[in-house]
């Protein structure tokens, strides 16, 4: 049985009180919406939320899309196409209509798959298209990237992250977020451009326009219903519940799913919905899927009651099936029946099976096909570009929220332990904010009932348990009082929540669990854990501590720098063990290891490490290693 750290429960109930504080503020205006005009402005306000919260490109570049192969089988032309969402950045699609001449125009719809590894190839999203064409509708199911044949690290030496393609789009978010990006961005714009390239075929029908997606392709079709008008019906699959149900049941959610600062602005996903009532919408839902099902109710009811405002009540639709989480045969019928009724298209359809397989690039990757352009490599030119928007190191830190405390902030005594016999180990509950502990941590002959006082301290942040670096560490060799801290997450406050793994570097495990949530929330984990390191300096400072060394080692090494940057009246010298010399060095190797927290988001949209370091100098001693 794993004993879980004292305190291992307390970035849940951090995180946890300021989604329901959210969900209360944004219950309170939901109540208040109770007439049409009401309505129409509550709309409008989410609306302009979502859209500025997705960081879109503003130029539709030629999409210079062409068919590479086509065959034909129970009544549906299946094409194979190649197009480029961005310059050079390959996307491939499968392309269904029915077979023979088309006469007159057809309702479209844009497929988009979920997490599977084989993309458009997986057979449920085959099957679901291929009925559709067959019905008389023009489909169109892209790859999304890192999945079928858009692997984007098939030409990274020493790739591991092909084989998975969660592991995939967890890696391009942790590298995106680096320059303020984010991989929902990237996804949401390849999905519009697919939607650009089926509304081009002469054969569809603009004013008749779907969109229908299971899981991540249910996510995506959740973004895009908000963000593209051009979108006339929507069929979102096995991901409406809401955030904070997610958060809850410690669901760590895909790159793209944590949106930055979308929790923040008071949306949640039942605000997706509404940004588009009364358009006709059909939710779909499994009775045992991990996206909790009481949330995906909970969303339909609260749509429900603006559309009802607006008279149209009976254009959102509402289906779950028993099962698992995944597209399954009822909510296929269900969505045909659906499009089909919104597209004037009578009578009934019989599902086709998925068909042979059939591919639009050579070789079966697009990112064989020379000229094309990977993600991380457009990531690599970026870090061989000047910064976009330089920003002085000091402005970054009071922008993140890395500010030293008002005043010397409280803490509280826990009770002592004793490793071995003349050796007490004393420890501090230090309140660096609301519900955050940072716990202090020194050793002495005797229980030490108060930060004792001193002229000299030496405070090593650690890198995983400040108990037992501690106990571990040699005592410094300028006579200085050894410290050690634990910021949130670590040692006594490090959580065994989700998937209960001990492991920092795990691509979808607990560290990155919160970090998503901080992202989503604006308070991101590295940017609380610097202010961690400043309200443990202000403790010993107010105890007299005038000489104060500083080391932060490994994952704590970053936020120790900049938390010291933020506060440098506070220390006199630093040393920095295992930190890095640049984050872009680290982004154009593409294998980059780090946990998602390990720096800030947006950082080298204004600077690199070099300046941070400079700004450590100033003043100080600085050593790095």
């Amino acid at each position: 049985m794993i004993r879980p750290p004292a305190y291992s429960d307390m970035l849940q109930n951090y995180y946890g009180e300021l989604f329901m504080r959210l969900r209360r503020e944004r219950q309170s205006r939901l109540a208040a919406v109770d007439s049409p005009q009401k309505a129409r402005h509550y709309v409008s306000q989410v609306r302009q939320s979502i859209r500025g919260a997705f960081d879109l490109p503003g130029e539709r570049t030629p999409l210079y899309a062409r068919v590479t192969a086509s065959e034909e089988a129970d009544g549906v032309r299946t094409e194979a196409v190649l197009y480029e969402p961005r310059p050079c950045y390959l996307a491939s699609a499968l392309l269904f209509r029915p077979a023979g001449k088309v006469d007159g125009k057809l309702p479209a719809v844009l497929g988009l798959c979920g997490h599977s590894q084989n993309g458009k190839s997986s057979e449920p999203y085959r099957i679901f298209c291929r009925t559709l064409a067959r019905a008389g509708f023009i489909v169109l199911l892209p790859d999304p990237a890192g999945q079928g044949e858009r692997l984007q690290f098939i030409r990274t030496p020493g790739d591991r992250f092909s084989e998975r393609c969660c592991d995939e789009h967890n890696q391009l978010g942790k590298m995106l977020g680096l320059f303020g990006d984010n991989f929902a961005f990237w996804r949401v714009w390849d999905a519009m451009r697919g939607l650009d390239y089926l509304l081009s075929r002469p054969e569809a029908d603009s004013s008749r326009v779907g969109v229908t997606g299971n899981s991540g392709g249910g996510t995506l079709s959740t973004y895009l219903w908000a963000l593209d008008d051009r979108l006339t019906m929507a069929a979102p699959g096995c991901y409406i519940t809401s955030f904070h149900r997610n958060f809850d049941n410690e669901l760590p959610v895909d790159a793209e799913q944590a949106v930055p600062g979308i929790a923040a602005a008071g949306i949640e996903m039942a605000d997706f919905l509404i940004a588009r009532a009364p358009s006709p919408c059909l939710v779909l839902g499994r009775g045992n899927d991990f996206f909790d099902p009481r949330g995906t109710k909970e969303a339909v009811a609260e749509t429900g009651r603006i559309y009802e405002l607006f008279g149209g009540r009976d254009h959102l639709a509402f289906h779950v099936e028993p099962g698992d989480h995944g597209y399954g045969p009822g909510n296929r019928r269900a969505m045909y029946r659906f499009f089909m009724d919104e597209a004037g298209i009578p009578g009934e359809v019989e599902e086709l099976s998925a068909g042979p397989e059939l591919f639009a690039a050579p070789d079966g990757q697009v990112n064989w096909i020379p000229g094309s352009r990977t993600l991380p490599e457009f990531l690599s030119a970026w870090c061989g570009e000047p910064v976009r928007e330089p920003m002085p190191v000091p402005a970054f830190l009071t922008a993140n929220g890395i500010v030293p405390p008002a005043e010397t902030p409280d803490y509280k005594v826990l009770r002592n332990g004793y490793p071995a016999p003349g050796r007490v180990v004393s420890v501090y509950g230090v309140r660096s904010e609301g519900g955050i502990l940072a716990f202090l941590h020194t050793c002495d002959c005797r229980p030490l009932n108060i930060v004792p006082e001193g002229e000299a301290a030496t405070l090593l942040v650690a890198a995983r348990d400040a108990e037992e670096e501690l106990l571990a560490a040699a005592l410094p060799a300028d006579g200085s009082r050894l410290f050690t801290l634990d910021a949130r997450g670590f040692g006594k406050s490090f959580p065994l929540t989700g998937d209960r793994d001990t492991d920092f570097f795990t691509p979808y495990g607990t560290e990155y669990f919160y970090d998503a949530a901080g992202v989503m929330l604006d308070s991101p984990l590295f940017s609380g854990r610097a202010r961690d390191v400043l309200a443990a300096l202000a403790v010993l400072r107010a105890a007299g501590y005038r000489s104060i060394r500083v080391i932060g080692r490994g994952v704590s090494s970053l936020f120790t720098a900049f938390g010291c940057c933020a506060g440098p009246e506070l220390w006199e010298s630093i040393e920095l063990e295992e930190a890095p010399a640049s984050m872009r060095t680290l982004v154009r190797k593409a294998i980059y290891r780090e946990p998602q927290s390990f720096a800030p988001r947006g950082m080298l949209r204004h600077f690199d490490l070099a300046e941070v370091y400079a700004e450590l100098a100033v003043g100080h001693k600085v050593k790095i290693r």
